[in-house]
């Protein structure tokens, strides 16, 4: 710290935290290395009051060193191995698949990253910048995007391991996540830093500078950060193996559901991913084929392509941001403080090619007579390409300033913005917006763009017998599509196959706070304090978008934009029972905090809360700190959840038909089957008709409420020096939990339905619902966008299912489990000085309750696609410092689990089938090598510099092997757990950092 450290002068970073300064050490997930000036304030994450801690909760305190010594390019990565981040958070980089709310394809538009405490989902983490809330990302609004935040901007990050509403309102029920950033600094700062994964792909490269100055009554930083982060291909990567995982007794999935070609399967019967295939072309031109120019095909699978071709599982990303914070005192009572950034990230996925099924009217001048034209086919001219990027903005000012004796004010005023982009290609397989009448006086779906080129009709060759469709299609002047050619096609053949989809959102917050603090009176242990303020914040977010992909022709649409204002009133006590003035023999400190607020929200998704908070901290003797508390939390529906406006994108909102999806064993009688894939009676798998009802449920939505209470200890003994031990119980109970059904997660949830009867989704599920409630929903509701995919036209009496997968206040959950740390340090005068870490969650229970009075079901240890979390997860490893060399070697922990359903293994056709037992998933243990070498003893260039070689993975760990296929008809099946576990591999980085 600097001499202006020892000022008394502290400023508060926002409504609800502290920014102080303090001489004692924080509640530390390790010590904090040594680190070179920069501040001269430390905001406290959970309380309000200057000059405390808070009562009852240790705050877990990560510095800039320790992210930068990690290897991890961003705040994002670095926090997913945090321990107690279960299940990954939101949208990390290698989840391809992750569902509507991970995934890039889903509502999480541009890739962002979100941090997920306890497993609960980002939803249930509160993230801030100094104290400070921060515009939603995603197309639903549901997480903050910490990965536009640039790393050389970061001082320390706090993490309070707690449910918080009763100082920081909603989303703090699972803890904080708060992020502090520089306001000042000595000089320049350069850091460079080069890495790469070995197994190929993947290349980082980062260049950050600041400079920042102090002054007699002030301090000022500026920054820019420039990340690069190039791609990573699945086939980069032999755990894919081109969709074959019979080499680890797994489904050979690209056998199964992947039979297309660049020359083309004829099938017998329905064009199908898995169907069967009779014939192949010969390729080459394809014109003028007979069926004697036919391949035979006997196994039935025919050509097959690797879906994982060209697929990229971490993309490319560009990231620029620039950054400026400033302090300054006016006068002898007043002091000002701010914060400016802007980052601007643009990304690009390789999608992999399109395989497309269908069928080959004999209107088209390609058809070949005597055989069915049931078709496979790659369209292998170019993969499929998205495009994503965001401008993110934040601004921060605010002013601290004497009230008269102890008391202070604050007032704090920020804005911060993101607009988000993607502009994705799209099979062009479906028509939503054009229709043709039907001689009975209604109205069908016209033709998709697909089916048109497929017709190879124009007015020069249309039937003089032509029906509604087929004079629909030849208006459109489309070239007539061959797939039999394995030459390359026309652009304007690929342009009717493949369309695009551009979706724009942009979500603003803006937040005004004002509070005071300050001593009451005295007592026996010292001060009694209190701080009391006001909150109030505006939310607004909407979006717009333009596509061709479910038109034939080229569509705009503009979501409604939802708006929210939220105000709070709150109020915390600080009150030393037994302090230094009154201590005695096992009572030498007794704190009590007791805190509340009050919070409403009035647009749209209305609701009006109030959550206190207990804790207390007391420590027995100078060595240990018992500490506990007792709160509720609670989150409310984002407004996206609560907006049920038509959105007629992946993951958005809409209900849609389809026939050919969804499977059930052929010998169910849980729902009628449609007889296709399979025997109904038989074995295997067949289809069944369902109507899915996806995005958001309505103004119905209340927030989820949670009850919290936590009990630990922090021990360092004198006769022990060096040692911390420290763990900490908690126990929390969450109601009203919102939750909906995903398409990453939905084959698991259908298999467990008809291997068990029920499933703790049940409440989202019609079975056999009745036609007059089918008829209602296809004709009444406006999200309604017809039937979707390959199959038959399917009548209201023939869906067997409902699937409400929109956001539904639908369960409750339970869990419990202890957080713990371990410190040791120790000096020897010949081989240097050793520190030994260890810090983890160990979780007792988590369990679901699907609806009130169902019973609990136990997740904990339980493979989902969208993330459960494990019994353990920790981090553990020694740290070797020596004159300018330091060394630390980290164990990283992700504990066995189980796929008790919804896992596939190979039948004796080596076709998918879902496992009847429980499968294994082995724990996961990798390691990390950091080597850190201070070169100022070089002197010249090298005064004031450090090089850092860090091996991530360093034993190139594969993750744990799960062959948990979205869908018996999956052809993309990831061969690990996303959630637990990444895919990267060994990762070096060597960095450079100087000051000058």
């Amino acid at each position: 710290m600097s001499s202006r450290a020892g000022r008394t002068r502290c400023i508060a970073g926002g409504v609800s935290v502290l920014a102080m300064c303090i001489a004692g050490v924080l509640h530390a997930q390790e010590a904090a290395p040594e680190q070179p000036t920069q501040l001269d304030t430390v905001i406290v994450t959970g309380t309000n009051i200057r000059g405390a801690e808070p009562a009852g909760n240790a705050v877990q305190v990560i510095s800039a060193e320790q992210i930068r010594d990690s290897g991890k390019a961003t705040i994002g990565d670095f926090l997913r191995e945090l321990p107690a981040n279960f299940a990954g958070g939101v949208g990390m980089s290698d989840n391809v698949q992750g569902g509507q709310d991970a995934s890039v394809a889903g509502s999480n538009m541009t890739g962002g990253q979100g941090v997920n405490l306890r497993g609960l989902g980002a939803l249930s983490t509160l993230v801030l910048v100094n104290g400070r809330r921060l515009a939603a990302a995603g197309q639903y609004g549901d997480f903050v995007d910490i990965s536009n935040i640039p790393t050389n901007a970061v001082s320390h990050i706090e993490v309070l391991l707690d449910g918080a509403s009763a100082v920081y309102g909603s989303d703090a029920v699972g803890g904080v996540v708060n992020i502090i950033t520089k306001r000042s600094d000595d000089g320049a700062h350069t850091s460079v830093r080069v890495g790469t994964t070995t197994q190929g792909g993947g290349e980082q490269y980062q260049v950050g500078q600041t400079w920042g100055t102090h002054w007699d009554r002030g301090g000022l930083i500026v920054g820019y950060e420039f990340n690069r982060q190039n791609n990573v291909l699945a086939n980069d990567r032999g755990i894919y193996n081109g969709g074959d995982f019979s080499d680890r007794g797994g489904v050979n999935w690209r056998k199964a559901n992947a039979r297309a070609g660049s020359a083309a399967n004829l099938f017998s019967g329905n064009a199908a991913a898995n169907g069967n295939v009779a014939w192949t072309v010969p390729g080459g031109a394809g014109t003028g084929l007979t069926a004697g120019s036919l391949v035979p095909v006997a196994d039935g699978v025919g050509n097959t392509y690797d879906a994982w071709d060209r697929v990229d599982i971490v993309p490319q990303m560009d990231r620029h941001s620039v950054f400026l914070g400033f302090e300054q005192d006016v006068g002898e009572s007043t002091s000002l403080y701010g914060d400016l950034r802007y980052t601007r990230r643009r990304g690009e996925y390789n999608q992999g090619y399109q395989a497309l099924y269908g069928t080959l009217a004999p209107t088209n001048p390609y058809f070949i007579p005597g055989v069915a034209n049931n078709f496979g086919v790659l369209i292998d001219d170019r993969p499929l390409q998205r495009e994503v990027g965001v401008d993110s903005y934040a601004a921060v000012f605010g002013a601290s300033f004497e009230l008269g004796g102890s008391w202070r004010g604050e007032a704090t005023a920020s804005y911060s913005r993101e607009e988000q982009f993607r502009d994705s290609d799209v099979q062009r397989n479906a028509n939503i917006y054009d229709y043709l009448p039907t001689p009975a006086g209604g109205q069908a779906q016209a033709p998709t763009a697909i089916a048109c080129s497929l017709m190879g009709l124009t007015a020069a060759n249309l039937p003089a017998n032509a029906n509604a469709q087929q004079r629909y299609c030849a208006g459109l002047g489309y070239a007539a599509f061959n797939p039999w050619t394995t030459e390359g096609l026309s652009e304007q053949v690929l342009s009717q196959l493949i369309g695009y989809e551009n979706l724009n959102f942009t979500s603003w917050l803006a937040q005004a706070s004002f509070k005071v603090d300050g001593d009451l009176f005295e007592i026996g242990g010292g001060a009694v304090k209190l701080a009391a303020g006001a909150d109030w914040r505006r939310e607004n977010i909407g979006g717009d978008l333009d596509f061709n992909w479910r038109s034939t022709s080229d569509q705009s649409t503009v979501f409604g934009t939802t708006e929210r204002d939220v105000g709070a009133l709150f109020a915390e006590l600080a009150i030393p029972l037994v302090g230094k003035q009154n201590q005695k023999a096992y009572a030498k400190k007794f704190d009590v905090s007791i805190a509340g607020r009050y919070e409403r929200g009035s647009g749209l998704g209305d609701f009006s809360t109030f959550n206190p908070k207990v804790g207390f901290d007391y420590k027995p003797t100078d060595n240990l700190t018992v500490r506990g508390s007792w709160g509720t939390s609670f989150h409310a529906p984002p407004m996206r959840y609560a907006y049920n406006g038509v959105q007629p994108i992946t993951g958005g909102n809409g209900a849609f038909m389809r026939a050919d999806l969804y499977n059930a064993p052929c010998n169910t009688s849980m729902v009628p089957l449609n007889g296709v894939g399979g025997t109904p009676g038989g074995d295997g798998n067949c289809t069944f008709t369902a109507i899915v009802v996806s995005g958001g449920a309505g103004p119905t939505l209340k927030p989820e409420e949670s009850r919290t209470w936590t009990l630990g200890l922090d021990y360092k003994p004198e006769w022990a020096p060096g040692l911390s031990l420290g763990a900490g119980y908690f126990n929390l109970k969450i109601d009203d939990r919102i939750v909906r059904i995903q398409a990453g997660t939905l084959g698991s949830i259908l298999a467990q339905l008809f291997s068990t009867g029920t499933t703790p989704y049940m409440g989202s599920l019609e079975l056999n619902p009745g036609v007059d409630r089918v008829r209602d929903l296809i004709e009444n509701d406006p999200r309604y966008l017809g039937q979707l995919g390959a199959g038959p036209v399917q009548s209201p009496a023939e869906v067997a299912m409902i699937i409400n997968a929109t956001q539904l206040n639908l369960a409750s959950l339970k869990m419990d489990g202890v957080d713990f740390n371990l410190g040791y340090g120790w000096d020897t005068e010949a081989a240097g000085a050793f520190d030994l870490f260890a810090r983890g969650t160990w979780l007792n229970s988590y369990e679901v309750q699907s609806a009130p009075g169902a019973d609990y079901v136990d997740q904990l240890g339980k493979y989902s696609a969208g993330g459960n979390p494990v019994q353990l997860r920790s981090q553990q490893g020694l740290r070797w410092t020596r004159g300018d060399l330091r060394a630390t070697l980290t164990m990283n922990y992700v504990d066995d689990y189980v796929c008790a359903d919804g896992c596939y293994v190979p039948n004796a056709a080596g076709l998918p089938s879902l496992s009847a037992t429980p499968v294994k998933i082995d724990a996961w243990t990798t390691f990390d090598l950091s080597l850190d070498y201070d070169l100022s003893r070089l002197g010249g260039f090298f005064g004031q510099s450090k090089l850092n070689f860090t091996a991530v993975n360093f034993t190139d760990r594969d993750p744990p092997f799960v062959d948990g296929g979205t869908a018996a008809n999956d052809a993309l099946a990831d061969p690990y757990d996303p959630a637990n576990a990444t895919v990267l591999g060994r990762t070096l980085v060597l960095s450079f950092d100087k000051r000058w």
